[in-house]
């Protein structure tokens, strides 16, 4: 048996590994959760990990009718964004008070924005 390879830490990169708590993959074609391979394949665009779980503290703690895409997120599962979710989801983080302040909350918010700025990309949130 292969161990899977893990995130250390951000900065956003291709050449990723996964990481305990939550890990955001850009995909150029929507993934395949199921099978972990998916993440690995030639559509991955870009990746970052979250082993601090910063982001579920700061996404389980929003209001939800009022940022209901990020509250979407499933951070005991896996859930897809596809680009116009994104683009929902990218206005509603820049409304997160002191976002700029938070650096993974920072590298969300850059994802989305090129994710709904390429249309049929894909944002797929992991948990461990």
């Amino acid at each position: 048996m292969t161990s899977t390879p893990r995130f250390n830490k951000p900065p956003v990169t291709k050449n990723c590994e996964v990481s305990i708590g939550l890990d955001i993959f850009w995909h150029s074609r929507r993934p395949e959760p199921a099978i972990w391979e998916a993440l690995q394949r030639d559509s991955l665009l870009e990746a970052f990990g979250d082993p601090d779980d910063v982001l579920v503290d700061a996404i389980t703690n929003l209001p939800r009718e009022e940022f209901p895409v990020p509250r979407s997120v499933d951070p005991y599962g896996d859930t897809v964004l596809d680009s116009g979710q994104c683009a929902t989801a990218h206005v509603e983080v820049q409304g997160i008070p002191a976002w700029r302040n938070n650096s993974l909350v920072v590298l969300l918010e850059t994802l989305l924005s090129k994710c709904c700025g390429a249309p049929g990309t894909y944002v797929y949130v992991a948990d461990d």
